[in-house]
């Protein structure tokens, strides 16, 4: 045999290393009562879960599978002919939405009074977001105030622009 040969470890001193490794066959350690501790990824997909089902329940009618599915439609449906109608329709069984995204959609609204409440609650929150989220609002507010056809539309938002500066 050569010297190649004596430096080569067997199959008994591999096998011996592997199982003193950390790494291979590694199991969690027991909490301080000697219990082991929960899987990780498992049991956070179910935490995360647990989670979105409680924010739903605390969202009310918003947090159900049909507004969902209406707050869907609503966003495909921007554009289009039958916007102004699902926007009323939206606000009658749900209210005025959220978030700022859809605030903003609601700004076209045909219908002068979704405009207006759209216009006072995005200058409620308007506060509390982002800078990026109060650009858009306000780069929002500068179109509607010169394309809108309603005297009373335009006169609001350059009372609110104002009161933003």
């Amino acid at each position: 045999m050569s010297d190649y040969d004596d430096d080569r470890p067997n199959w008994r001193e591999i096998d011996r290393k592997r199982e003193k490794s950390r790494f291979y066959g590694r199991q969690e350690k027991p909490d301080k009562d000697g219990d082991r501790t929960q899987e990780g990824p498992k049991n956070r997909w179910q935490a995360g879960r647990v989670e979105e089902a409680i924010e739903r329940i605390f969202l009310g009618k918003k947090g159900t599978l049909d507004h969902d599915k209406t707050f869907r439609k609503l966003h495909q449906s921007y554009g289009s002919s039958t916007f102004a109608k699902k926007a009323a329709s939206y606000v009658q069984e749900y209210g005025l939405p959220d978030d700022v995204p859809t605030l903003l959609m609601f700004l076209d609204s045909k219908d002068e009074a979704i405009t207006l409440n759209a216009i006072d609650e995005l200058s409620r929150i308007y506060g509390t977001l982002q800078q990026r989220q109060k650009d858009d609002i306000k780069s929002r507010f500068s179109i509607v105030a010169m394309t809108d056809r309603s005297k009373k539309v335009r006169s609001k938002i350059e009372a609110v622009m104002e009161e933003l500066d």
